[in-house]
């Protein structure tokens, strides 16, 4: 399978929060706070580095705390996190893939990192492979469940 990508294209997921013209620059964002602490990287500093007027994360973030806290702004940063995806090459077609993906580290913390470590990481990889059985599992009950109707 040939997967290629030298410049990353994000786009907004489906219900994201933010506008398609904005997920390039939200992803840039967030992958430049992954490759400053080392390849993942937590909310929080993610938070840290939202606080920052320049930062483009910045704007998508309620900032009165009469209307929220630090808890409700993380949440937000997670949703804008997950709803990041990139066009990527398989077997010469362009997909969409979620650009930052959760998983425990060795410190037992969770953190996001990029597709490509998640895959070249073996912990993060079988973390990942885990969740999809699962997931396949379940969606295989599903399907048995909804099938048993007809």
């Amino acid at each position: 399978m040939e997967c290629t990508n030298l410049l990353k294209i994000y786009k907004a997921r489906s219900g994201a929060p933010f506008k398609q013209d904005e997920a390039q620059e939200l992803g840039e964002a967030l992958d430049s706070i992954k490759d400053k602490c080392n390849g993942e990287f937590k909310i929080d500093i993610v938070l840290k580095e939202a606080k920052k007027l320049s930062n483009p994360l910045h704007n998508h973030l309620e900032w009165d705390d009469t209307k929220c806290g630090i808890e409700y702004r993380i949440q937000q940063l997670r949703n804008i996190t997950n709803h990041i995806v990139e066009e990527i090459i398989v077997d010469g077609t362009p997909v969409e893939q979620r650009s930052f993906l959760s998983v425990i580290n060795d410190e037992g913390e969770n953190v996001y990192v990029s597709r490509e470590t998640a895959i070249e990481n073996v912990d993060y990889r079988k973390q990942l492979l885990d969740r999809m059985i699962a997931t396949l599992e379940n969606l295989t009950v599903t399907m048995k469940l909804f099938r048993q109707q007809i």
